[in-house]
């Protein structure tokens, strides 16, 4: 199985600043870099945190639980955390898993700022 590719960004956010992590690749249950990225990157309490998953190809229930409990971590810490354009598979598995009611997702990172910056969890 391919890897999984994490790069982290800072971008300016209306009010503050807005953490991006980009996915590329696959995530599974075995992807505790995805685990440790989120925790790293939740740690400094941000406000808004991105999961951009635009190049992500494949997304197993496993990885999916960790994306649930770093928003829900994001949650009790006073910020947010939303997805932002799933390519296809990943999508799916997003719906199935019904993620889709729990996080909002974004059809691009500038959409996710803007939206959450107008108060939207």
């Amino acid at each position: 199985m391919p890897g999984l590719v994490i790069s982290v960004s800072v971008l300016p956010a209306g009010d503050g600043v807005c953490c991006v992590v980009r996915l590329a690749g696959e995530a599974d249950i075995t992807s505790t870099e995805l685990r440790d990225a989120l925790a790293a990157e939740l740690a400094g309490r941000p406000r808004r945190l991105l999961v951009d998953m635009s190049a992500l190809t494949f997304m197993d229930s496993g990885a999916t639980q960790m994306i649930i409990a770093a928003y829900r971590v994001a949650l009790h810490g006073g910020g947010t955390l939303a997805l932002v354009r799933p390519s296809a598979p990943v999508a799916r598995m997003l719906e199935l898993m019904e993620v889709t009611t729990l996080i909002n997702v974004y059809d691009s990172v500038d959409d996710a700022i803007t939206a959450t910056s107008q108060g939207e969890p």
